[in-house]
């Protein structure tokens, strides 16, 4: 696996060139605070381009995973069973997407329903960003609305009510002044509608 711009390219370039420093200042504070990179470094990260990065023994507090790094890298940490896991991953302010890896499906499905993700794969990584049909996004801090689908589809869109009075309606319950008939005809089909 390997960047780059020619054909045997795993993947291309950082799309911005901001992106290249942030993902370079995340690694170095990974490992400034005591974690270990066992793919990759600092060194992994050139001008355009960035080499895979596996980084493991992170600190909760390092910006590589609280933060969203938006590059090639992947933390790796240790926890104590599946319950620490979903606390952790829900503890930053992010919730773009998540990926749970299992051989039981069943187990995998119910710790993606605990995880405050705009999205999630089981046994797979992003395939909900390929199926146009869902809608993809984040929650929290991360993104800024949905794209793809239905609900994508409303993100470019405002809803905007109008009514027009065609008739003058039979009761008058909307206006500031009501008729005590109104009232009592009111009264009495709301009642007939919701009393139990």
């Amino acid at each position: 696996m390997r960047p780059g711009g020619d054909d045997t390219a795993t993947y291309g370039p950082m799309t911005l060139p901001r992106q290249v420093d942030i993902v370079r200042d995340h690694i170095a504070d990974a490992l400034t605070r005591g974690g270990t990179a066992v793919v990759g470094g600092v060194g992994a990260v050139h001008e355009r381009y960035i080499d895979p990065v596996i980084l493991t023994d992170v600190p909760e507090t390092s910006t590589a995973v609280r933060e969203e790094t938006f590059g090639p890298t992947v933390v790796v940490n240790k926890v104590g069973d599946l319950d620490e896991a979903v606390e952790r991953a829900n503890a930053t302010a992010y919730g773009l997407g998540a990926s749970v890896f299992t051989r039981k499906r069943a187990r995998g499905t119910a710790l993606a329903h605990r995880l405050r993700s705009g999205a999630v794969s089981v046994n797979s990584v992003f395939s909900y960003g390929a199926i146009p049909a869902l809608p993809f996004g984040g929650i929290g801090e991360s993104g800024f609305g949905r794209v793809h689908g239905a609900d994508g589809l409303f993100e470019f869109s405002r809803a905007h009510a109008l009514t027009v009075e065609r008739y003058p309606a039979p009761l008058k319950l909307f206006a500031l002044e009501r008729a005590e008939r109104d009232m009592r005809i009111a009264t009495w089909m709301f009642r007939l509608r919701h009393a139990r």
